[in-house]
């Protein structure tokens, strides 16, 4: 039996999407919601990079109770693949340069080294 998100988890979903792009700093993507159901997958995500457009997708949860803490957790698991596309992007892309590779690899250090310490200075 499918269990597919109702509206209301959609909403739910697009507002941990909001959250987890000022958190991740991915102001620069436009993250939209896409009008067909992912396939195979509780969410999805597609990319036009040179719109910056990320578009994601909710699908059949399965077994997986929908939950608002379930549902941020999938907000949270498709922005990573925001987060580190452009990493994986010059990382595969034989023509780009070292200088491009910690470039990208510096954003996402720099990204969770703030996010990681930021609650931490308690922490022995």
């Amino acid at each position: 039996m499918a269990n597919i998100p109702t509206l209301e988890h959609a909403e739910l979903f697009a507002q941990s999407v909001k959250k987890w792009q000022q958190v991740l700093s991915l102001g620069d993507w436009r993250i939209e919601k896409g009008s067909k159901p992912a396939k195979g997958a509780m969410a999805s995500v597609e990319f036009t990079p040179a719109a910056r457009l990320a578009v994601y997708r909710l699908g059949d949860f399965g077994a997986e109770k929908i939950t608002p803490d379930s549902l941020d957790k999938t907000a949270l698991h498709e922005l990573l693949h925001i987060f580190l596309y452009d990493l994986l992007s010059v990382a595969t892309d034989r023509q780009a340069s070292d200088e491009d590779r910690e470039m990208q690899e510096h954003r996402i250090i720099n990204t969770l080294e703030h996010l990681l310490t930021k609650d931490s200075h308690g922490i022995k």
